[in-house]
């Protein structure tokens, strides 16, 4: 097993997208890599330089294994990796708790005094005062929160430097 350099740097991404990736160099720190990067899970390049262990991680249903390994691919040549290695694909499952808003309004009815202008049947007009039902919809937002099961999809390797990728 090789010792972790001194100088180690853990890169970590963090974006308003749906997964998450990180990165430990353990080889020598590069610039990034602008070119293509090849993935495997079977197999080390050889005469590679490896540069360090990639890890990317997504809820799913939004976190697909092809969405998980372009930001594997990404990470990779964000250290200056131009292969990258998938080693361990796993779900975890978990509870959580969401909680969601939702209208639970209602009807109210309240009573009301008005004041009415009536003719009568013999044509004499008068202001009668009378109480009257009168129905409203009230609106209100109602929060709960709800238990369910979460996956999380997680992709772990190494990031390599290949012979092709030096030139």
């Amino acid at each position: 097993m090789r010792a972790a350099v001194p100088a180690s740097l853990l890169l970590l991404s963090a974006s308003c997208s749906q997964f998450q990736s990180s990165a430990l160099i353990t080889g020598r720190a590069l610039l990034p890599s602008t070119g293509p990067v090849e993935i495997s899970a079977t197999r080390t390049p050889p005469a590679a330089e490896e540069l360090g262990v990639i890890e990317a991680h997504g809820r799913l249903p939004l976190a697909t294994l092809e969405a998980l390994v372009s930001e594997f691919r990404a990470r990779v040549a964000s250290i200056g990796g131009d292969y990258g290695r998938i080693d361990h694909l796993a779900t975890r499952h978990e509870m959580v708790t969401e909680t969601h808003d939702y209208e639970c309004g209602s009807t109210e009815t309240e009573t009301e005094t008005q004041s009415v202008f009536r003719t009568g049947p013999d044509g004499t007009s008068s202001f009668v005062t009378e109480s009257v039902p009168v129905s409203r919809y009230v609106s209100k937002t109602c929060t709960e929160q709800v238990q369910v099961e979460a996956a999380t999809l997680t992709l772990v390797g190494h990031a390599f430097r290949t012979a092709r990728g030096n030139r």
